[in-house]
């Protein structure tokens, strides 16, 4: 840690500055503390940087590293965990309508001292929504994301540029899909865990859904084409299929619904039995991508 201190200010406290450096990556997979000090006499290192990979924890106690990149910085990866958190807020580092170009937000966690693998985290949720309106990706990994990042997504109401949505330890309903879908009309590819209807659905019939999606809803997204599900020990893989059928139905331009390997023949299976009923029979052709994609 003590090389990462001197990147940035000499032996003798003053500031070194890297008028040129576009990209800046760090990685270290085991924790080490931090001893780099805080620095006050630093503005910014990195005047130009762009791209910022921080794949192991902050070196620092403040937001040097942060400081000056403002109206540069485009893409953002770093572990996050209780410390990093807390930092950003005390220094405010994404407040302010700061860093107004990034378009690419990745946070993960890499160890388990501060921040237990796969621990749900309120303030990771408000973390991971407290950047740029423009951002068109944003990832978490490794950090299980409560569905109320849906609600919470609705009520910043900014993330109308949203192309990708990946967090992949989220347990998301058809519901919150839905309402996700209308708040982020831009929206893509979206990973997240699979885990029923949810409530605006609890009271329709199963065989009824294809029509409340074809009539309610259709179109419910002119770009949705990916959903990559995850899939809960304890529901039924035919859940799953036919939430990527329901996509089909809305979702002109959905072709592609991923799950794990060792389920796709099974998925494919309750595809083809699903095609078979009356509801679903009239859009057989167009489920046909399902079943030769996964």
């Amino acid at each position: 840690m003590d090389s990462i201190q001197t990147l940035v200010q000499s032996t003798s406290g003053e500031p070194i500055v890297f008028p040129n450096l576009l990209k800046l990556s760090f990685s270290c997979w085991h924790y080490l503390e931090s001893n780099c000090k805080p620095t006050t006499n630093i503005t910014g290192a990195f005047p130009r940087l762009q791209s910022m990979y921080l794949n192991m924890d902050y070196p620092f106690k403040d937001d040097t590293l942060f400081r000056g990149t403002s109206n540069t910085l485009e893409y953002l990866s770093m572990n996050v965990n209780t410390e990093v958190i807390e930092m950003a807020q005390k220094y405010k580092v994404f407040g302010g309508n700061k860093y107004p170009n990034l378009r690419a937000f990745r946070i993960k966690n890499i160890n388990t001292r501060l921040m237990r693998p796969g621990a749900p985290s309120k303030a990771a949720t408000k973390f991971a929504l407290s950047v740029s309106s423009k951002l068109e990706i944003l990832a978490v990994e490794d950090i299980a994301m409560e569905a109320t990042i849906v609600p919470s997504i609705v009520e910043h109401g900014h993330m109308s540029s949203l192309q990708l949505l990946a967090i992949p330890d989220a347990f998301l309903t058809l519901s919150h899909i839905v309402v996700l879908l209308e708040q982020t009309p831009m929206l893509t590819d979206l990973h997240c865990h699979y885990t029923g209807v949810g409530t605006l659905f609890e009271c329709v019939e199963d065989d009824q859904l294809p029509v409340v999606f074809a009539q309610k809803y259709a179109p419910l997204s002119n770009n949705f084409r990916v959903l990559q599900l995850g899939h809960w020990g304890n529901t039924d893989i035919a859940v799953v299929a036919r939430c990527a059928m329901l996509m089909v139905i809305a979702c002109p331009r959905f072709t592609y619904a991923s799950v794990s390997s060792h389920l796709r023949e099974k998925m494919r299976k309750c595809i083809l039995e699903l095609m078979s009923h009356d509801s679903f029979i009239q859009y057989a052709a167009r489920f046909e991508t399902l079943l030769y994609r996964g």
